[in-house]
């Protein structure tokens, strides 16, 4: 349970708004953050010259950063006197020169009562001094987004309806709303400011617009700050999120520095090449869509219904339509020959894990789909992989029940794909052990997964449909 201050209401807090020593942008996930700490990191004189000290943080080469992580990774630690001395720091900076604080981080977003405990118990700042700004974005955006950076930056090797399968039981809490209430709770309503997140458009004005309108800077001053439109860490398009996924397969065994080249070079060919689109809603089928979408509204009502500045029409929009699409700006070949180009000694070190895996009896779609990609030979597999050691040891175990063997069999007959089959063997094993909770969760996992693909099967044919031959 969070604490939280005892807040002027808004009618008495005429100026509040105004003074604030510290401003915290906390997101959330997917929001547009990159781009805004790019901007800030490149316009720290200018906006020192309006009021505004925005310290120092990293930053890729495709303009990419985690802003301010490291206070939000000291926090995660539970230093609080490592965090208190950092930003003290930064304040001590900041007084001395008469302007406020203005920190962003994503990593922020979960961590409402680390923060509360920082800025209240360790650096006694009262309610008045501390605005906190977030912008919200779609959910089911955001799912697309994060599917998009989970194979971009965190080598997963998932597909779309894998990646949807758990968010129709399980949800996510940061979708829901959930944090955006614990701010509130702590900080108090009138110290934040939640605002729908507007997908870069010429129709929409900028996130940096928005920001610095937020921190008060005069509308005057706005068009000689603003940068260039332009879209930083934009998701990859579709070729690139299917080389990569791909690629994936084998780059977790290779040094991180390799994945890092490849990520920055892919991102580079997606910034370059507009003309191909991104998975988006319209990817999910109709059905499924709806249903995400309805459980999400329901999840996010209490946080709309709170903080009317937050557009349902744009956190909840109609789906998508299909945009026709051709097998030449699907296919994964093209940004391989950006990578050939871009990074030869990376994709040679990948080449030659691939055959080491392959060699050493690796096999599955994805991964022969690699070899193939890569111009390596290997014989298209004969059978299906037998029983791990582990199962096989289950299965002929005297010690072990009906029920286990039962298990173990669903378990692998789900890894062939098998899906109706591995229900099957469950509900027998239900049968003789009614209280299995291991076994009712699998049962679970692999119904969803397939009502996720049956849909997804059912849908029009999709990109990987057309990559796939």
């Amino acid at each position: 349970m969070l604490k939280k201050w005892i807040v002027p209401t808004r009618q008495t807090m005429d100026t509040s708004l105004e003074s604030f020593s510290i401003c915290l942008h906390i997101g959330s996930p997917k929001a547009g953050s990159s781009a805004l700490q790019n901007f800030m990191l490149s316009s720290r004189k200018s906006l020192e010259r309006l009021g505004f000290y925005y310290p120092e943080h990293g930053i890729d080469k495709n303009g990419v950063s985690g802003g301010h992580g490291q206070l939000g990774g000291i926090l995660r630690e539970g230093d609080f006197e490592a965090a208190a001395a950092l930003v003290n720091k930064w304040l001590s900076y900041a007084r001395k020169k008469k302007l406020k604080l203005v920190l962003s981080s994503e990593s922020f977003f979960n961590q409402a009562q680390a923060l509360y405990t920082l800025l209240h118990e360790h650096l006694n700042l009262v309610p008045e001094e501390i605005r906190v700004i977030a912008f919200v974005r779609a959910p089911i955006d955001y799912l697309m987004g994060n599917h998009n950076q989970g194979i971009k930056r965190h080598g997963e090797t998932w597909r779309l309806s894998n990646h949807l399968a758990p968010v129709m039981r399980n949800g996510k809490p940061s979708l829901a709303g959930a944090p955006l209430l614990q701010w509130a709770d702590a900080f108090g309503d009138d110290s934040c400011r939640f605002l729908t997140y507007q997908k870069p458009s010429a129709n929409q004005p900028q996130i940096e617009a928005v920001f610095l309108e937020e921190l008060g800077v005069p509308a005057s001053e706005l068009a000689a700050l603003l940068p260039e439109r332009r879209i930083t860490n934009r998701s990859y398009v579709r070729s690139a999120l299917e080389l990569k996924r791909i690629l994936n397969t084998v780059l977790n065994k290779l040094p991180p520095e390799i994945g890092r080249e490849i990520d920055w070079a892919l991102q580079g060919y997606s910034d370059q090449h507009p003309e191909e689109d991104s998975l988006g809603s319209q990817d999910i089928p109709a059905p499924l869509y709806q249903e995400i979408n309805d459980m999400f509204l329901a999840a996010m009502e209490p946080v709309m219904q709170r903080f009317p500045s937050l557009d349902r029409d744009v956190l909840f929009p109609p789906q998508g339509k299909k945009r026709a699409r051709t097998v030449e700006l699907c296919n994964p070949y093209r940004p391989l020959a950006y990578l050939e180009a871009q990074c030869p000694k990376e994709l040679d070190a990948i080449k030659e894990e691939a055959l080491s895996q392959y060699q050493s009896g690796r096999q599955g779609y994805a991964f022969l789909k690699l070899l193939d990609l890569l111009g390596l030979d290997f014989e298209e597999p004969a059978a299906r992989t037998g029983l791990s050691a582990r199962a096989r040891g289950i299965i002929a175990s005297s010690k072990m029940k009906e029920a286990d063997r039962l298990r173990e069999l669903g378990a692998y007959f789900e890894q062939q794909g098998l899906l109706d089959d591995a229900l099957l063997l469950l509900q027998k094993a239900l049968e003789t052990r009614p209280g299995g909770g291991g076994i009712k969760k699998m049962q679970r996992r692999i119904a969803d997964k397939k009502s996720v693909l049956e849909q997804v099967n059912s849908s029009d044919a999709s990109c990987d449909d057309i990559t796939a031959h």
